[in-house]
Parts: structure tokens; C-alpha cells; sequence
């Protein structure tokens, strides 16, 4: 396998991350829920292609998974071998309403472990890396979890379900998780891209991540550079973070996600 080029892949994503808006824009807001998974599909399927067409001749022995819209086949590694877990447009309904919270997201998977991962902000021009054992860096300096421990000090970020609808279950325990939390913490937000919103527990821009579902391919560049920049991440019981796993907790410190675990542990159980 050939060695990763950061620089390239940046490059690669840089054009991407341009041009989406610039499609978006040029076919106006869409009006229904029918149009705006229409616009979704043909932004997405685009920056499909083009981020595929760009890597493969760099890397043809890395093979691309095709379960990042299945959340069902998520729940082991798709192959001991490598391969890449790609996102193209990771809060997509921000990009097609013009919001800014969007980004494109890659990892690459190796013998069932997150090895690499990126992350880009095409809005705020940043670029969120790690490599397993090698640190975190936004646009290449290295970053660092808040070191807060307490949680009426945090911000805590969440996501609801992609679609509420299909996974109301998830939806339920979203809902409950902030009518729980926000009483306890200093604020709370729903951003957008989840990928983005785990970098900002990377580099300390939040404190803590709490999310539940079955699509472990959401959280694992996001989850690498928490680790990799010193950060913490579980599962809402306190396990470790691992495939087949149905929730997220994230923070900057272990008394932080302990906490969070507790916290939502006694609130369950009231």
C-alpha cells in the first residue's frame, strides 16, 4: 500500500468542498422533503465520484466500502484488508438550506481499526487530521481537548437520528438525552456534521459528544481524532468504543465521559 499524501488527499477534497455549494446553489432551494433527498442524491453521488476518481489510481490495492448508507452492515470491519469509509457530505441538509455546518469526511480502515482519518471544513477552510499514533492537527497544528471535568461547566453537542422517522427509537432517547442534560451543563447545541462536531471535541471547542444509532461509519475518523488529540470516547454504558456499538460518548477527559455516563445511567433509571 502506498504511503498516504496528506497534502494530496487536501488538495483532492479542497476542489470537492469548493465546487458543492456552487452546484447547490446554481439549482435553487428546494421546496419538498422529495427534492431536497433528490438534490442529495446527486451532490453526494458527484462528490462520490470525484473523491473516488481522484484516489484510486494514487491507492488501487485500497478498496472503498460500500456500506456508508447501510448502517446494518456497520456492525464489524467490512474487510481485514483496507479500505476507505467515505462521507462526502457529512450534514447535508445544511449545505442544500445554505447553513455552514457541513464537511467531508474520509478514514481509512485497516485490520478493523481507524488507521487515518480527515475531515474538512470546506466553509472555514480547515483541514482535521490523525494518523493512528501520530497525533491530531487542524491544518497542521497539533490540537487538544478542553480538559474540563465537570458537567456544569461543559458545552455538550448531540445529533438527532439522519432520519428521525425511520429510527424514532433513537430519536426518543436524542430528546431525552437533552431534556436530561441541559439543566446540568453550561449549554448544549445540535450543529450539524457529526464528524465536524466530534473535531470540535478534538481541539476544545466543545467538551463533550453524546449520540445514539447504529452508524458506527458517522463517528470513526471523528472518534480517531478524539483519541488521537488525547480525548475519550465510549459508549453511553461506558464501553469501550468498538464496532456494534449503538452510541457515542465523547469527551476531553475520562472523568468527563464518566460523568456523562453516569448522568445519563441515573437518568434512564428515573
Amino acid at each position: 500500500m502506498n504511503p498516504i499524501n496528506l497534502q494530496v488527499i487536501e488538495s483532492i477534497l479542497k476542489t470537492v468542498g469548493t465546487e458543492l455549494p456552487v452546484r447547490n446553489e446554481a439549482s435553487g432551494r428546494p421546496v419538498s422533503r422529495e427534492e431536497m433527498h433528490q438534490r442529495f442524491d446527486e451532490l453526494n453521488g458527484w462528490a462520490e465520484q470525484e473523491i473516488q476518481a481522484a484516489l484510486m489510481p494514487l491507492y488501487p490495492d485500497i478498496r472503498w466500502s460500500q456500506a456508508e448508507l447501510d448502517p446494518g452492515a456497520q456492525g464489524e470491519p467490512e474487510s481485514e484488508s483496507p479500505y476507505w469509509v467515505l462521507d462526502p457530505i457529512d450534514g447535508a441538509v445544511n449545505l442544500i438550506q445554505g447553513f455552514p455546518f457541513w464537511s467531508i469526511s474520509l478514514c481509512l480502515v485497516k485490520g478493523g481499526q481507524a488507521v487515518f482519518g480527515v475531515i474538512y471544513d470546506a466553509v472555514r477552510g480547515e483541514l482535521f487530521h490523525a494518523e493512528r499514533g501520530g497525533g491530531a492537527y487542524l491544518n497542521g497544528v497539533r490540537i487538544a481537548p478542553s480538559g474540563k471535568k465537570h458537567l456544569n461547566d461543559i458545552v455538550l453537542l448531540t445529533s438527532p437520528p439522519g432520519d428521525s422517522a425511520l429510527e424514532r427509537d433513537n430519536a426518543a432517547r436524542t430528546t431525552r438525552s437533552l431534556d436530561l442534560f441541559l439543566p446540568q451543563i453550561a449549554a448544549g447545541r445540535m450543529l450539524g456534521s457529526v464528524a465536524l462536531q466530534l473535531t470540535y471535541i478534538a481541539c476544545g471547542r466543545a467538551d463533550g459528544y453524546i449520540e445514539f444509532g447504529s452508524g458506527i461509519y458517522d463517528w470513526l475518523a471523528g472518534a480517531l481524532l478524539i483519541r488521537e488529540a488525547g480525548g475519550v470516547v465510549m459508549d453511553e454504558e461506558g464501553k469501550p468504543f468498538d464496532w456494534g456499538t449503538e452510541s457515542i460518548v465523547a469527551a476531553g477527559t475520562t472523568e468527563l465521559a464518566e460523568r456523562i455516563v453516569e448522568a445519563w445511567r441515573r437518568g434512564k433509571q428515573s
